[in-house]
């Protein structure tokens, strides 16, 4: 059975989603995760705790799925291997990929004062990172590394959002397969 605490963020989430931050209410979460409206302020001081913690949930799965990629050989590889865990981040964690790309409010972060900041930047220094490591060892052209990332990270994520937002529809299998030729391309320019 799942963790009570599990229950209530997947209940956000997709209330979340549906309704945005100010549509959220911990009554409606309660239902949804089919606890009493009382239960749910044993895990949650309040809305904006509960998002937080969402976010933060996000974010942390989001930096497991890159940490894999670590245990390659190469800057090359590495990059090459993050790219194909951002694809199953994608598309095995939807509701969590939604909601840090596409639908996260920033308003609610400064609410939080600025706590959620060092966590939506992990993602942005590990690619900047893997970038760095390729320029240094010579696979990519020496450039902005911040920049050459920036461009990465846009270009998948602009990638992901057509298909969230319905403008493509492939099965699963084409839609990797699109995924790891566009990205393939993208490198090719960037090789040396």
């Amino acid at each position: 059975m799942r963790d009570t605490k599990e229950t209530i963020l997947s209940a956000a989430c997709d209330i979340y989603l549906q309704h945005g931050y100010k549509g959220m209410s911990m009554r409606q979460v309660a239902r949804r995760a089919g606890i009493s409206a009382t239960a749910i302020y044993r895990h949650f001081e309040n809305k904006e705790s509960l998002h937080h913690q969402v976010l933060r949930e996000g974010f942390r799965t989001f930096n497991s799925y890159l940490q894999s990629s670590l245990s390659d050989n190469t800057g090359l590889e590495r990059l090459k291997h993050a790219s194909e865990r951002f694809f199953a981040f994608a598309t095995e964690q939807k509701k969590y990929y939604e909601i840090l790309f596409l639908t996260m409010d920033h308003t609610v972060e400064h609410k939080v004062k600025g706590a959620l900041t060092q966590d939506a930047t992990i993602s942005r220094h590990f690619m900047v990172q893997r970038v760095q490591e390729c320029m240094e060892e010579g696979s990519l052209k020496s450039d902005d590394a911040e920049e050459v990332a920036m461009l990465l990270l846009s270009t998948c994520n602009g990638f992901f959002g057509l298909y969230v937002s319905k403008k493509a529809s492939d099965t699963h299998e084409e839609m990797h397969k699109k995924y790891q030729r566009m990205f393939h391309r993208l490198l090719v320019g960037l090789l040396t």
